[in-house]
């Protein structure tokens, strides 16, 4: 150490870097980890300036006190020194295994050099010994020393990372640590798993965070043989396009991959941009996927060793009352009222009962449709587009309805409607309602003066879409409603 004999110089100096390095941290946060032996070094400096004038003190263990903050800071230098490179070299941070086994090394180096300095140690027998002792040490230590180095070797090869979802053998999980000893995994039941490195690197590694593009995941769904494959593709890739929290590209694929006992089976393979994601995604697949295939006729089939009973009577009974339901339903709605009770009847044998799931969208604004909607039971919420945005402009309950102007005119929805809870709907289309208008024309005329009333209503956007419209409407308007009604229905 060079001699330094003026303390007055020295201690201004010392506290002027300590407090530039305490600045120096404050901008980098890789710098804090000196700052502690900065400190203790400077106060060491000083204290040989004063005490010592500039020297080492002669007694070992004294001088050794003062060169461990010395040794501290060389080590932390040459570890920051040394994760810079790799970080610029690899473009990533070192793995923090590795960072600790250089510092370890270097510790062991200083150590052997201040023992032979300080202490006179001579350092050739004690190497010729602990080539022995290693040996002992090593043979009882194996096991240990292997899932140490085996630490090290997955520091460096990276088959994962902290965060990334594994499965390692049977086990699955996310990575939350790589000590010197063990890998531990946070399981989908947020326990903690603990495997022996040296057992990792026995068994296969599939990273599912790796490479960092959408996952794919595979479900295999089993209909009957009687619905044509296309219908069936055009009902997966409907509840497909329902479903929040997959991805925009790449789009979902279905496909048809075999014949089994009872069923053919059908498979989608879909993505989802966070592995952890795919069990809340893969259940809200299948959730919409039963609304969707019962609203298409679709039946999911039961083994054909299964014995399936049910009994007629009570089912004819809810048929009939759903009926019944659907007619009093009409009789309160304004499109209906100018039909005598045997033409409600006939219509309302035209009307198709569905199910929609919570948050599905029955209709979407702007696309073309032809069919009527009335509401069973469930509630719906009705939205326009509103610069760019949905805004809710009406919530509707049983007996309430909409898509009237699609059913009469064919033109395009002119809101979005999604069921606000689990939802039935009666639903009647263009062909339906066509036996109606062409068997009493002159109902068109009643039912183009109450489509008016509600195309107001609609365009002034009255928070309850169904409420009549009591302003002023333009003289042809109900004129060409009327002319639109009988353009379509060619009457």
């Amino acid at each position: 150490m060079n001699p330094f004999t003026n303390p007055w110089i020295e201690i201004p100096l010392a506290i002027l870097g300590v407090l530039t390095l305490l600045r120096l941290a404050r901008l980098r946060s890789a710098l804090r980890s000196l700052i502690g032996p900065f400190s203790l070094a400077a106060l060491a400096l000083t204290v040989v300036s004063v005490s010592f004038a500039g020297r080492l003190p002669e007694q070992g263990w004294l001088a050794v006190a003062i060169l461990v903050p010395f040794v501290m800071l060389f080590v932390r230098l040459a570890v920051l020194g040394f994760q810079g490179l790799f970080r610029r070299s690899q473009g990533q941070a070192p793995p923090a295994l590795l960072a600790s086994v250089v510092a370890v090394v270097l510790y062991g180096i200083a150590a052997s050099t201040i023992a032979h300095t300080a202490f006179g140690v001579q350092l050739t027998p004690f190497l010729a010994t602990s080539a022995v002792v290693g040996a002992v040490v090593g043979l009882a230590l194996q096991d240990t020393l292997g899932n140490l180095f085996t630490g090290i070797a997955l520091s460096m090869d990276e088959p994962f990372l902290i965060g990334d979802w594994v499965r390692i053998g049977e086990s699955e999980g996310c990575i939350e640590q790589v000590s010197w000893r063990a890998t531990r995994l946070r399981t989908w039941y947020g326990d903690m798993l603990t495997i022996p490195n040296i057992e990792v690197s026995k068994r296969t590694v599939l990273n599912y965070s790796r490479p960092a593009t959408p996952h794919s995941r595979l479900l295999h769904v089993g209909l009957g043989f009687q619905v044509p494959p296309s219908t069936v593709f055009a009902a997966l890739e409907r509840a497909l396009g329902e479903v929040r929290g997959l991805p925009a590209e790449p789009r979902p694929v279905v496909r048809l991959i075999g014949y089994r006992d009872f069923v053919m089976e059908y498979e989608i393979r879909y993505f989802v941009s966070s592995y952890e994601d795919y069990q809340r995604v893969e259940s809200e697949i299948l959730r919409l996927l039963w609304y969707d295939l019962h609203r298409s006729g679709i039946e999911i089939p039961f083994p054909i060793r299964t014995v399936y009973l049910h009994t007629v009577p009570p089912q004819a009974e809810a048929r009939v009352s759903v009926v019944e339901r659907l007619e009093r339903s009409l009789r309160d709605i304004d499109l209906f009222r100018p039909l005598s009770d045997a033409e409600r009847r006939t219509a309302a044998a035209s009307f198709k009962r569905h199910h929609y799931a919570r948050g599905e969208r029955i209709i979407v604004e702007g696309e073309p449709g032809n069919s009527f909607f009335v509401i069973d039971t469930g509630e719906v919420e009705v939205f326009k587009n509103v610069g760019g945005a949905l805004r809710p402009i009406a919530r509707l309950h049983e007996g309430q309805f909409f898509g009237e102007m699609a059913l009469l005119t064919g033109a395009e929805r002119a809101a979005t409607v999604m069921a606000a809870t689990d939802a039935d709907m009666f639903a009647i289309d263009k062909a339906g309602f066509h036996g109606v208008l062409v068997a009493n024309p002159g109902v068109a005329v009643d039912i183009s003066r109450i489509l008016a009333e509600r195309q107001g209503a609609l365009t002034n956007a009255v928070i309850d879409v169904t409420e009549r419209f009591d302003g002023g409407l333009a003289p042809t308007l109900k004129d060409d409603l009327l002319k639109r009604i009988r353009g379509y229905f060619g009457l």
